[in-house]
């Protein structure tokens, strides 16, 4: 029996250990993404352009820390970036709340723009105006199924950006028709990766998303919990749009899809195995030697990167 209590006791312990650090330290370790992201037939002016990746802040949640999420933001800050992109989520819940001025004040030098998400979509029309308003009022460019021409190191680059995929606003043949039939789009932001469904073939430099929080408690490989949309049917819930990817990097249609784990945390203030992410993009030239080191919709071939702890 002696010995039976003593692995009782361990167990419980090292349970107790997990369940404190998902809780209390996990979603503060802020994880930085750095990503070399190869392109076919870049323009040279484009060869070692910056884009910065922030998304699904939920200031105001539960756990959600605005130390952390500021000093994320100064990581983005500190790469330098030609462009910042943020992926929606801005408040939790669609509840409006002090982010001590976490969207203000973003550098001259940088272009940023930005999508709405879902729980950006849950105060109704109202908080969508504030923070539309908010973002705007900081020389954010928000697109809400919309085009923009933006000017990267003196070239004309083409961003595209959609309202919320999973909660059926994205209209992307809207979003897409006004850029020109012979040009390509850079970067595409969706707040959620299900966005890569209907993206057009071929046109698409980099989708940038997030959503998912990589699945946040994340069990399965995939992050997917298993059966979440007969649950949700089961509940009487709407009907979703799914994303079929739900973490990482991959190449699909062409683009390569980035997908972060977001900054802050929904429903349940806990993470495991999914760190908050900063990403930090570069790109270069694809060349003949990347071209024969893997298969053509290998995401190896056009995507090297390293992650580290930020300090």
């Amino acid at each position: 029996m002696g010995r039976l209590r003593s692995i009782a006791v361990g167990a419980t312990a090292r349970v107790a250990s997990l369940l404190l650090f998902g809780w209390r330290m996990a979603p503060r370790r802020l994880e930085v993404i750095h990503l070399l992201v190869r392109l076919p037939q870049l323009p040279q002016e484009w060869e070692g352009l910056r884009v910065a990746h922030l998304s699904d802040f939920h200031v105001g949640g539960r756990g959600v820390s605005l130390a952390m999420l500021r000093r994320a933001r100064e990581v983005a800050e500190r790469f330098h970036p030609d462009v910042i992109a943020l992926t929606g989520d801005y408040y939790d819940n669609g509840q409006l709340s002090d982010s001590e001025g976490l969207f203000q004040h973003w550098p001259d030098d940088s272009e940023v723009v930005a999508v709405l998400g879902n729980h950006d979509d849950r105060g109704g029309d109202e908080h969508i105006e504030a923070v539309v308003s908010e973002l705007q009022e900081a020389g954010v460019r928000v697109l809400r199924n919309q085009s923009t021409p933006i000017s990267l190191r003196g070239r004309t680059a083409w961003v595209v950006g959609v309202d919320d995929p999973y909660a059926w606003r994205m209209d992307d043949e809207l979003a897409f028709g006004d850029v020109p039939d012979d040009e390509d789009v850079l970067l595409y932001l969706a707040h959620s990766p299900a966005a890569v469904s209907t993206m057009p073939v071929g046109r698409v430099g980099v989708l940038l998303s997030g959503h998912t929080h990589g699945g946040q408690i994340r069990i399965t490989p995939s992050g997917r919990i298993p059966f979440i949309g007969r649950l949700r049917q089961l509940r009487g819930a709407p009907l979703r749009n799914d994303p079929q990817v739900f973490h990482g990097v991959h190449r699909i249609r062409g683009a390569i899809v980035v997908i972060s784990n977001g900054l802050g945390v929904s429903q349940v203030p806990v993470r495991f195995r999914a760190a908050p992410h900063v990403i930090l993009i570069e790109l270069a030239t694809a060349t003949d030697a990347d071209a024969a080191s893997a298969a053509c919709d290998d995401v190896a071939r056009y995507v090297t990167g390293r992650r580290f702890r930020a300090t």
